[in-house]
């Protein structure tokens, strides 16, 4: 069989240059195994191969310069037939592709280093591994960039990071948004949150994990809703102020209607019973002028009803309807128009207890002293809000009581209460010092 001497030079070139890619794969190899720390073994079988190729091309080359009649070169190979040279190259070529391919295959489907340090350096968040002693284990680019941002210099220590989030570095547009947590409005006008993880697992103990996270849509639209809500507190005081203003308004334009029209009955019923004096007309028309006459004066008392039993009848029944039960505690006055008074009293505390109280109970204690009368009514439900006031019809009703020389207070704290105060000496007073059970009597027959 041929030697390598004996072949052609073609043949010869052919060889040198496959085992000269040979060379070439080996060296990648060499490094594809370092850099994914594939181990001390493979790495030795690597070098013992390229050291082998490497004296084999070595000898192929001397060979060469022999057969091209440099007689300074003596044959070596000569004992050894090409076709088992050959096929060895050939071998050695195609498990050096095998092996390369195997090594990026292991490298993209398993965890390295490398892999580790790719995947941190891909997640939009900020991420710092530091030791005991401050040392950077592992830090991405998107932290190198806050640091940056906020010390001025990328991260070599983590001492330096602490003291940033402890505001003991001053920078320009850095400003600390809380300070109960680590929040930091930056340059670029966004907005991150730093958190710190003491890893707890036996093989990392010592270490410190931070964490920095992108809250920037958080805070712009939280600080977006706060804006809102203040708009809304606003404008729901407006609109609260201009439903009272209406409601007064209506209760007023509802108040001058009804007394303009008693105004003008009143005025034709008077009218009718001096024609019917004058004329001396049958009594039954007199009786009617008078039984309206009468009526009329029930209204601008406060009373649409003739009967003071089935006055109170009348507002309880009122109160029923609003979804509220009147616990009534004592006797009533005695006079009409104390009675009227209270009546209107209870009707406004019950009216303001289903509108702003929310309650389900009217309470209206009555207790007759030597002096006075004396009504409390309380509620059941919400307390009053603070700095309240009176409306229009506790305003109204006050009006009312000092027009008869009677004392109303109103208290809003701790809870809604109004007391109403009736002196029964001035009331006897100004009916004409009655005395009597009898004229008291007859005083509540007339009303």
């Amino acid at each position: 069989m041929n030697s390598f001497v004996e072949c052609s030079i073609a043949m010869q070139n052919f060889l040198m240059i496959l085992l000269e890619i040979c060379l070439i794969l080996e060296l990648i190899l060499f490094l594809l195994r370092i850099t994914c720390f594939s181990g001390k073994k493979k790495v030795i079988t690597v070098m013992t191969v390229f050291a082998v190729s490497f004296v084999l091309m070595v000898s192929l080359m001397n060979e060469h310069r022999y057969s091209i009649g440099e007689s300074a070169y003596q044959p070596m190979l000569q004992d050894y037939p090409v076709t088992i040279l050959t096929a060895g190259i050939v071998a050695l070529t195609f498990y050096l592709c095998r092996a390369i391919w195997k090594e990026r295959y292991q490298y993209n489907h398993s965890l390295s280093y490398w892999s580790v340090n790719e995947a941190v350096d891909d997640v939009p968040c900020g991420v710092c591994f530091s030791d005991s002693l401050g040392r950077i284990v592992l830090c991405n680019t998107k932290m190198q960039e806050l640091c940056r941002m906020m010390t001025g210099a990328y991260l070599q220590d983590y001492d330096t990071l602490r003291k940033a989030m402890d505001n003991e570095i001053v920078s320009e547009g850095l400003i600390r948004l809380s300070s109960d947590s680590n929040v930091f409005y930056l340059p670029d006008d966004s907005v991150w949150m730093f958190q710190e993880y003491r890893l707890q697992e036996p093989d990392c103990a010592g270490y410190l994990q931070t964490v920095a996270v992108n809250v920037s849509e958080i805070y712009y639209n939280s600080e977006k809703i706060r804006a809102n809500n203040e708009k809304l507190e606003i404008l729901n005081h407006k609109l609260e102020e201009m439903y009272e203003k209406i409601g007064d308004k209506i209760r007023e334009q509802e108040t001058l209607a009804m007394k303009m029209q008693v105004h003008d009955n009143f005025g034709r019923s008077l009218l009718s019973i001096r024609r019917i004096l004058e004329r001396k007309e049958n009594q039954d028309k007199m009786d009617k002028q008078l039984s309206a006459l009468k009526h009329l004066v029930y209204i601008l008392t406060g009373s649409a009803v003739e009967s003071m039993e089935k006055l109170y009848e009348d507002t309880i029944k009122h109160a029923e309807e609003l979804g509220i039960s009147v616990q009534i505690s004592g006797n009533f006055p005695l006079y009409p128009s104390y009675r009227v008074l209270a009546d209107r009293a209870i009707r406004e505390c019950v009216t303001n207890c289903a509108r702003h109280a929310h309650g389900n109970v009217v309470f209206v204690k009555i207790d007759k002293y030597a002096n006075e009368y004396n009504i409390r009514i309380t509620n059941d439900g919400d307390a009053p809000e603070k700095n309240a006031e009176e409306g229009g019809g506790l305003s109204a009703l006050r009006k009312a009581a000092e027009s008869m020389n009677c004392i109303m207070q109103i208290s809003f704290v701790p809870e809604f209460c109004l007391i109403l105060k009736m002196p029964l000496t001035e009331r006897m007073r100004l009916d004409g010092t009655c005395t009597d059970s009898r004229r008291s009597e007859d005083h509540a027959e007339v009303f």
